[in-house]
């Protein structure tokens, strides 16, 4: 597959979660989100050169936890762009447009309560299970 942008990839996976049934609404908010993180990444920014340092990074920066007029964004929308990028590079990994999960290791890759506990952090490799 060739070497495609942030913003291609991006385009894929928002169609193919239309083909999947997802609600207009469902696919708007996630464009939103999108948009945040080519904000901080760049859109031309090729998929295969995202890495878990900056992906660290861009968990930390103002385009996620601030709204473009300095104020916070709420927890649950930063919560859910964090969850919809998991999703994302998921997707990517399985598709075959990168190679390796660029996720920080203390990320959760589920939504389970455990694995969000800092004293389970270890447990959150990629090749770890999802507890129920």
């Amino acid at each position: 597959m060739k070497d495609i942008t942030l913003h291609e990839a991006a385009q894929a996976y928002l169609e193919h979660l239309r083909t999947q049934g997802k609600k207009e609404r469902t696919l708007y908010t996630y464009g939103q989100d999108f948009k945040q993180m080519e904000a901080f990444f760049g859109a031309d920014r090729k998929l295969k050169s995202i890495l878990p340092p900056h992906v660290g990074k861009f968990l930390k920066s103002d385009d996620l936890l601030r709204l473009p007029n300095g104020g916070e964004r709420a927890k649950p929308t930063v919560e859910k762009t964090v969850r919809v990028l998991r999703m994302f590079l998921v997707w990517a990994k399985e598709t075959g447009r990168i190679d390796k999960l660029p996720l920080p290791k203390d990320l959760p890759l589920g939504r389970s309560k455990e694995k969000e506990n800092p004293e389970h952090a270890d447990s959150n490799t990629p090749d770890a299970p999802a507890e129920s």
